[in-house]
């Protein structure tokens, strides 16, 4: 006798799925803000940071769940403000 055991995959929620809510060229600046989104509980992800030789001429995204993109807006509008 065989079992076989199957996974059920579901799609990720829309407040689950990543969406991008910055866009940079410098990538210190997106580590500062990475770092900033954490403190305040929200996961970041960075997207093209591994430039090599093209570090500041190609975006670099910053991307977060759906559901933290506004309390993220929100706290990166402090950084062009500043």
């Amino acid at each position: 006798m065989t079992t076989s055991t199957s996974k059920t995959h579901q799609e990720p929620s829309a407040a689950m799925q990543l969406v991008e809510v910055y866009s940079v060229t410098d990538p210190n600046v997106a580590e500062i803000i990475k770092a900033s989104l954490q403190r305040e509980g929200i996961s970041c992800w960075i997207e093209g940071e591994n430039q090599a030789g093209l570090s500041g001429v190609l975006s670099i995204t910053l991307l977060t769940r759906a559901k933290d993109a506004d309390h993220a807006h929100r706290i990166i509008e402090t950084f062009d403000h500043s």
